[in-house]
């Protein structure tokens, strides 16, 4: 599927917001009946959680930037308390997450992150949709990894338990994911023990072994990388979105701003214009990380007034995007190398 005519860039499109549209949510009698989580009051549009039952914000927030940053816990953990304050529901992050430092190598730093959102959590589980991720694919590695992460996050249970970031290099391992000793085996054993509630799959690379591991396995959710410069290069939006939706999946878009990249070259684009537009697709929420709370501030701002963009409005957005794609677009297969950090 290739829309490189306009016209029928235009109208799958259409769909795309028309899908997007649907699925927003504003009604408080509507909230009340549906949500499962105890809800802040908060002007920002909330969405289904595909089947999950789940009602969370367009806007979420992201464990990476300072929450996996060593030596910055003061300040990670006012975001993760300010984020909630403002009314955040969804938190993602992965047993992975935390960055070197000069001091601290990358696997001495990994789980910082949910060690971090853990402090907050001792208090304020229940007001949040918690996400996390295991980047081992075995069945006894994984489990080990689930260990910690309730461990470092002071709580029983995970509302989401992912795949962390499945590559293009993996397609020929499927198999073993499934394999009695593989990740998802893992995952059914730890949603048959409460351990985990929902199981779900990420990638950043390539929309093909996320189509391939969708449709073998009726996953709940797939945290996807999708901004604005997609569709310039082997598109997830064109080759996975549609998937995913008919499948009833919760979406959560990631690698918005890429990494800050749109702020390159002079701004390719807005941040208000970066999030309005994956907003506009039908994706349940977006996580960014967060740098200070100013940033946090003024994305929560965006997503309050938040309307949905038309095609055209979408398509100016792509354009301005597309000298720049492969620089916004780093994280694909074929374009350049993914960071150590995941």
């Amino acid at each position: 599927m290739n829309y490189q005519n306009r016209n029928s860039r235009r109208d799958f499109l259409k769909k795309m917001a028309a899908a997007a549209a649907v699925a927003t949510v504003v009604s408080p009698v509507e909230l009340l009946s549906r949500c499962k989580i105890v809800e802040q009051a908060s002007k920002m549009p909330l969405r289904p959680l595909g089947k999950t039952g789940h009602m969370i914000g367009i806007y979420s927030l992201g464990g990476q930037a300072t929450i996996e940053t060593p030596g910055k816990e003061d300040l990670a953990v006012e975001i993760v308390n300010k984020a909630i304050d403002l009314g955040i529901n969804y938190i993602d992050t992965a047993a992975a997450y935390g960055r070197s430092t000069e001091t601290i190598p990358r696997e001495e730093a990994m789980g910082t992150s949910e060690r971090n959102i853990g402090q907050v959590l001792k208090t304020r589980r229940n007001e949040v949709f918690l996400a996390s991720k295991t980047h081992d694919r075995t069945y006894d590695g994984s489990m080990r990894l689930l260990e910690k992460s309730l461990t470092h996050l002071h709580t029983d249970h995970l509302d989401l338990w992912q795949i962390h970031n499945l590559r293009s290099r993996e397609k020929s391992n499927i198999d073993e994911y499934f394999a009695d000793d593989g990740v998802v085996k893992a995952m059914e054993k730890a949603r048959a023990e409460g351990m985990v509630k929902n199981v779900g799959i990420t990638g950043h690379e390539d929309p093909e072994i996320l189509k391939m591991m969708a449709e073998r396995y009726d996953f709940d959710n797939v945290l996807v990388a999708i901004n604005a410069a997609d569709k310039h290069y082997n598109s997830m939006i064109e080759k996975f979105l549609p998937i995913a939706v008919e499948k009833k999946m919760g979406i959560v878009g990631m690698k918005i701003p890429a990494r800050d990249r749109i702020f390159d070259h002079g701004g390719i684009i807005t941040m208000k214009e970066a999030m309005d537009y994956v907003m506009s697709l039908p994706v349940s929420t977006i996580i960014i990380g967060i740098d200070e709370i100013a940033e946090l501030e003024e994305n929560i701002q965006i997503a309050h007034e938040f309307k949905q963009l038309s095609a055209d409005e979408l398509l100016a957005i792509e354009d301005k995007a597309k000298a720049h794609y492969e620089h916004l677009q780093f994280f694909k297969d074929g374009i350049g190398e993914w960071p150590a950090e995941w």
